[in-house]
């Protein structure tokens, strides 16, 4: 079992190296020549992350759009293999990234739920027991019939955190979709991560709302273009942060 102060998460030189192909024709005699020859092009959206995250953390990443936030957490969870480095995670983790993705449209949200939760590992008896608290937790009692491709962002997003408030895990990975959920539900799901650290979980927070960060993290990343650019309190980071921006 986890114990707090245990190493959660691991990564060593982690490099993440995206390739693309592109034309570079100088003429158009050479662009028609030249069609379906092509140049690859590589952008690394990581560039030798070493980090550790412990039980018991709560780590926020913050950083500017193309920043390599989401590839970090992708790849943290697995969605992605490094190109170069190791990733090593202690314990089950669930990712909350991109939480609308999951669903299927036509299908209720109950049998959505049921579905992505045997996914998940949850034994369907199991599920069908946990499913009340789930739709109480994402405030949608009485929609539980109601066919995904009838709620909006903001209650899918709701559902899909609801869901992986219930999964049995050691790590939790959240992304920026929060941000689509009303006010009293963003509350509501940064104190279930606060009770979540507190429980000695490992939860890893990207997010672009400092506030959060300040309220809830007990440690932020500064991630700038793929690379750590301050690792340490919230409010000396965020402070960084925003001294840059200027």
């Amino acid at each position: 079992m986890a114990q707090f102060g245990q190493v959660a998460i691991r990564l060593r030189n982690v490099w993440k190296v995206f390739r693309s192909y592109r034309a570079v024709p100088r003429t158009l005699k050479e662009a028609l020549l030249s069609f379906g020859r092509w140049k690859p092009v590589e952008v690394a959206a990581l560039k030798g992350i070493d980090l550790e995250v412990r039980f018991g953390e709560l780590l926020g990443i913050i950083g500017r759009n193309g920043s390599g936030k989401t590839t970090l957490l992708a790849t943290i969870a697995g969605i992605y293999q490094p190109t170069d480095g190791t990733v090593e995670t202690f314990g089950r983790v669930v990712a909350l990234l991109g939480v609308t993705g999951g669903f299927h449209p036509e299908l209720t949200a109950e049998e959505n739920l049921l579905f992505v939760g045997t996914v998940l590992g949850i034994p369907l008896a199991e599920m069908v027991r946990r499913l009340p608290s789930i739709f109480e937790f994402a405030e949608l009692v009485g929609y539980e019939q109601a066919p995904m491709r009838t709620y909006s962002l903001g209650m899918t997003v709701r559902l899909g955190f609801a869901l992986g408030m219930h999964v049995d895990a050691d790590i939790f990975l959240v992304d920026e979709q929060l941000q689509s959920t009303d006010a009293a539900f963003q509350q509501k799901a940064l104190s279930a991560l606060q009770q979540l650290q507190s429980q000695g979980k490992a939860v890893v927070l990207v997010t672009h709302e400092l506030d959060w960060v300040r309220q809830i993290a007990t440690r932020v990343i500064w991630l700038d273009r793929g690379q750590i650019r301050a690792d340490g309190k919230p409010e000396e980071v965020v402070s960084a942060y925003l001294q840059s921006s200027r």
